[in-house]
């Protein structure tokens, strides 16, 4: 599998979350987001290891992230801070096929907010390999 393949389908899942949001879609634009911060999650940790957890939760993926660039402190407090919106955003992976669950315009802002947030974050650490 070419790695490159992970960062590209994330960019992918950023634009398309731009169209679902811009089109009401909520639910799918939380769906969008979420899949773009495990896709670079998971890159991220390739890029150091050659591999990546088979795991869907985020949460999952902060703390091996943390592990991988020694970051663990830092990154545990992101997992503090922002526990729930990672766990709503965690959520959005499973309700976005079987659950009834509708997200808000503000939901997915403050979604879009952190990922753009954390997407600078993995940049600092892609320059570092």
């Amino acid at each position: 599998m070419e790695i490159e393949y992970l960062k590209k389908r994330g960019e992918e899942f950023l634009k398309t979350s731009e169209y679902h949001l811009n089109n009401e879609m909520y639910d799918l634009a939380a769906f969008d987001l979420e899949q773009a911060l495990q896709l670079f999650l998971k890159y991220t940790i390739f890029l150091k290891i050659k591999t990546y957890p088979p795991t869907h939760s985020l949460k999952s993926l902060f703390k091996m992230l943390g592990e991988t660039y020694n970051k663990e402190k830092e990154l545990d407090k992101v997992l503090k801070n922002k526990y729930q919106l990672i766990g709503n955003l965690e959520q959005s992976y499973i309700s976005s096929r079987y659950l009834p669950y509708t997200y808000t315009k503000e939901e997915v802002f403050e979604f879009q907010k952190f990922l753009n947030e954390v997407v600078e974050f993995l940049k600092e650490l892609w320059e570092e390999i």
